[in-house]
């Protein structure tokens, strides 16, 4: 979602592009919000979706396709680089055809994409029925429409969470929204489990159809998401805007770590000999600890405005995905090790993203927001992660423990880079703030 990609208060749809929404919105639409409870309902079951293809679809591919480390890397290197095209594209193509068609509004939009998804949800288990050789094949173009399809989707999905809403009301609603469809990423790894081994192109299936009940929640939604109501934002501190910018690149860093390590977690734990009834649910260890941060930044504050925030949440990333890479080379400990590190993961990537949100929140100006360029970004993080492994492959080739110590070598590269132009980024946004001294 965005994959779980950042929830902006505004997206591309509403403040990255005002005038292109200006034309999409009726002259007689309504500022009246949204029902939030409908908002969450779709979200809560589109975030399904994207903890079984976004985040799971490394595990259907091992028990239904066979597939190792080397394809699962592909297979996930093609998500990210299939959201980068989504994302930089679907925004202006929904617009274009919104503006050109008068029958067709956001929400018919929404429709169409929902669809869309469905239809090729399908696809897997119907050709597997009918013509299975083709079955790998129906998988990747699941894969290619999914992807960029979503780059749709969570856009238009956040205009309405945000339309009508300013202040405290949007804070709120932001806030749910993330516990929402985080703990469905939770549910989603545990609905799949029955499943994985008897009839893991099921899954796939039965995700199609809950895209299908996401149509019926939208008759709560206006044809059009509400306008957004600015405000007046209160002074922020000198320090938010170098924190959003710091925040903003190690995001990117977080979700390379995620990339390359979401295709590797079947691996180590088929290398471990966990069972497939087990699999997913032990994975979710560290989506449970993403909704447990959640949920206690949401009432605890005093995070606000500290640098330990994001350094903190990019060493306890490193800690947990080089715990989780090594746990095989330990049998006696491999066990403590998988879920200690999954959750230690799991808490860096939260503190991560919540920084990045708050502070964008926080700041409020239009300059931050790069709309649909963001959006690539975070797609960005999406394939450099799997490159990541596929180059560990590439120079370990079978040795499994040469291929995890790569893999931990380069990954950790690349995060420290991150973390050196996320440095850089900080003192260029600080230097304002001094001119004006």
């Amino acid at each position: 979602m965005v994959n779980p990609h950042l929830r902006r208060p505004q997206t591309v749809y509403d403040r990255a592009a005002p005038m292109a929404m200006t034309n999409t919105i009726s002259s007689h639409q309504s500022a009246i919000a949204t029902p939030l409870g409908a908002v969450l309902a779709l979200t809560f079951l589109g975030s399904l979706g994207t903890g079984i293809v976004t985040n799971g679809i490394a595990f259907v591919a091992t028990h239904s396709l066979g597939y190792a480390k080397g394809m699962n890397l592909l297979l996930t290197l093609a998500l990210g680089a299939s959201y980068i095209v989504g994302a930089l594209t679907a925004g202006p193509i929904v617009r274009r055809y919104t503006k050109k068609h008068d029958w067709l509004s956001t929400r018919g939009s929404l429709v169409l994409v929902l669809l869309l998804i469905a239809v090729a949800c399908q696809l897997p288990i119907l050709l597997d029925s009918f013509a299975p050789r083709y079955t790998p094949a129906a998988f990747w173009v699941l894969v290619l429409i999914f992807s960029p399809a979503t780059g749709v989707l969570w856009p238009i999905v956040e205009s309405y969470l945000s339309g009508g809403r300013s202040g405290k009301p949007l804070r709120n609603a932001i806030g749910r929204f993330n516990i929402v469809w985080s703990a469905a990423l939770v549910a989603a790894f545990w609905l799949m489990a029955p499943l994985l081994e008897s009839n893991p192109l099921a899954i796939l299936s039965i995700l199609g159809v809950m895209h299908l009940l996401m149509i019926a929640a939208l008759r709560w939604f206006p044809s059009d998401p509400p306008k957004h109501i600015s405000e007046h934002h209160e002074q922020h501190p000198e320090s938010y805007r170098p924190l959003l910018s710091t925040f903003r690149i190690l995001l990117i860093a977080s979700y390379v770590v995620l990339s390359v390590l979401a295709p590797l977690l079947p691996v180590v734990e088929t290398k471990l000999e966990i069972p497939i009834g087990w699999q997913t649910p032990i994975a979710s260890t560290w989506l449970i600890a993403r909704v447990t941060l959640f949920a206690f930044f949401e009432r605890w504050h005093g995070w606000h405005g500290r640098w330990w925030t994001p350094w903190t949440g990019m060493a306890l990333l490193l800690v947990g995905f080089t715990t989780c890479m090594l746990a095989p080379s330990f049998p006696s400990l491999a066990m403590p090790m998988l879920i200690g590190g999954l959750f230690t993961t799991g808490i860096g990537i939260a503190m991560t993203y919540c920084g990045a949100l708050y502070y964008a929140l926080a700041v409020g100006s239009t300059e931050i927001d790069a709309g649909g360029k963001h959006e690539a970004l975070i797609g960005l993080g999406y394939t450099l992660g799997p490159l990541c492994g596929i180059m560990g492959l590439g120079i370990a080739g079978n040795n499994p423990e040469s291929f995890r110590l790569w893999v931990i070598g380069i990954t950790s590269g690349i995060v420290c880079l991150m973390i050196l132009l996320a440095i850089r980024a900080s003192r260029t946004a600080f230097q304002p703030a001094s001119d004006c001294r």
